[in-house]
């Protein structure tokens, strides 16, 4: 079973703001026992030096494979967070920045100058820090740390800051058939790939039951409505489900290689634990509803893109993607001023 910890918003809390502390993390950790690997989701533009450092030992002494994902922003001290993977992954355009710690503080010069060799004291854990984790010199990564750099994919992959490719959140198509070419047997074949990918999209919804931790298991060949049952195969995360997994009103499904074997059923006095789950039964459901609405409208998404895809294949596009002799409007990608608005939010 895969457990899944989701650190998002700054880490340790300052300025009167809550951030995500220690026991946050060791709380989602203990909800999920079961668990003999790790996904860990990082949304975080930094925070507090030492909070940071200590999450990120917590994570590795839980002596089990952690695969961390960077998604929507991964900066300042929740890249050291971030390092605690044996599996490094950031999705694709995810702003990634590191930089040396800052501070500010007000007193006499003494005070002042005790700070700022505190703060060079921390500067130096940080640049070794990442000196050992990358297996970089310090002169390879001290002028990156100065300048606030912003990576892209590519220098994480080299710095090895990642492990894996980025993860594309979104894949389209974008070609220009050339009808002209195509006989009408291709036509018809074509049309006859679009129905078959359409016709996926009829009928009930597949069965997705979550457990009580919010794992979500799929049941492919069973419809929402059906009744789960011995012999029904299910899938985590793309995959064969294996092990146990305790559902929210204390029955607990038993898979192996994908295919349920067992359903054990709760005992009359069991123990509180149980029916601490059973209160939880209906705050996991209404969850489980929302993201069945939310797949739905991404199916119809992707269901009307498939549709006009089918239209211009099948219609009569000829090279270059000109229509009836007139030119067909393009595309152009707009890029934002995230990373300005991401600096000046940034710390350490």
């Amino acid at each position: 079973m895969i457990g899944n910890i989701y650190i998002s918003g700054p880490i340790g809390t300052f300025d009167d703001v809550t951030g995500v502390e220690l026991i946050d993390i060791v709380g989602q950790v203990k909800k999920q026992p079961l668990a003999e690997s790790f996904d860990v989701h990082i949304n975080s533009e930094g925070g507090l030096v030492d909070v940071g450092f200590d999450i990120y030992h917590y994570l590795v002494s839980l002596g089990k494979p952690v695969t961390t994902i960077g998604s929507g922003i991964v900066a300042s001290i929740a890249t050291v967070i971030f390092m605690a993977g044996t599996k490094r992954i950031v999705r694709e355009n995810t702003p990634f920045m590191i930089h040396l710690p800052w501070g500010g503080s007000m007193g006499t010069a003494d005070e002042l100058a005790e700070f700022a060799d505190q703060l060079r004291a921390i500067e130096k854990k940080m640049t070794n820090f990442y000196i050992k984790a990358l297996n970089v010199t310090e002169e390879a990564i001290l002028p990156l740390l100065k300048n606030e750099t912003w990576l892209t994919s590519e220098n994480l992959a080299s710095l090895g800051f990642t492990t894996a490719e980025p993860v594309k959140a979104v894949a389209k198509t974008h070609f220009k058939p050339k009808l002209n070419d195509m006989t009408e047997n291709d036509k018809n074949f074509m049309e006859s790939l679009f129905n078959k990918v359409l016709s996926k999209f009829k009928g009930a919804k597949a069965k997705l039951v979550q457990d009580a931790t919010g794992v979500e298991i799929d049941f492919p060949d069973l419809a929402d409505d059906a009744t789960v049952e011995v012999g029904a195969k299910g899938n985590v995360d793309g995959k064969p489900a294996e092990g146990d997994y305790t559902l929210p009103d204390g029955s607990v499904y038993k898979f192996t290689a994908g295919s349920l074997t067992e359903i054990v059923e709760v005992e009359e006095g069991a123990d509180d634990e149980v029916a601490t789950l059973k209160a939880e039964n209906e705050r996991l459901a209404a969850e489980l509803e929302a993201q069945n609405s939310a797949h739905e409208t991404q199916l119809a998404t992707i269901k009307s893109e498939v549709l006009a895809l089918k239209k211009s294949v099948t219609s009569k596009f000829v090279v270059d993607g000109k229509k009836d002799g007139k030119k067909t409007p393009g595309s152009t990608d707009r890029t934002s001023g995230i990373k300005d608005y991401l600096k000046s939010k940034n710390r350490d």
